[in-house]
């Protein structure tokens, strides 16, 4: 049985287990980065908080690219033939004009077997965090998919969901 103080870390566990020092967690407590409770005068952190830190942090254009790619969701549910034929058309086009050698190429070769294995893996690596979906998303083939006006309010609201929750840059 898991006992709610199981959960719950020293600041020196919290520092191991973020490979930090013991003051820089007792920092990011005082900047309000993790969230703590006091037992007496110690501070003790939820594991999830700390493990929350260890989640990947995604650059301004790669959220931006993960939000265009989550708009063009829609059409891909609702038009999966018309979506792909186009993405495998990009890809044509696009590898014709490359060295077989070269990386967009090999990110395109990527993206003709993520097709190729269906909606579902392919929904995975349009909204997937791991490193290999955000090269992916960075060389998309599915350029046209959204409409001018889709493509615009997509980049407004992602704007304002950057600067609402990034703070604006």
């Amino acid at each position: 049985m898991v006992h709610m103080s199981d959960d719950l870390l020293t600041t020196t566990a919290a520092a191991k287990l973020l490979g930090v020092s013991r003051q820089h967690v007792v920092d990011l407590c005082e900047r309000g980065d993790l969230t703590y409770t006091r037992t007496g005068t110690h501070r003790r952190i939820q594991r999830s908080e700390v493990l929350r830190l260890l989640e990947p942090r995604l650059t301004r254009e790669e959220e931006k690219s993960l939000w265009l790619h989550r708009a063009l969701l829609g059409h891909l549910m609702l038009e999966p033939g018309t979506v792909l034929e186009a993405a495998r058309t990009n890809i044509r086009n696009w590898k014709s004009r490359q060295r077989t050698d070269s990386m967009a190429t090999r990110y395109l070769e990527q993206w003709e077997q993520v097709i190729d294995g269906g909606i579902d893996g392919i929904v995975a690596v349009l909204t997937g965090l791991d490193r290999t979906s955000i090269e992916l998303r960075q060389n998309s083939p599915f350029a046209g998919t959204l409409t001018d006006m889709e493509r615009k309010q997509a980049l407004r609201s992602f704007h304002q969901h950057w600067n609402r929750e990034h703070g604006a840059a």
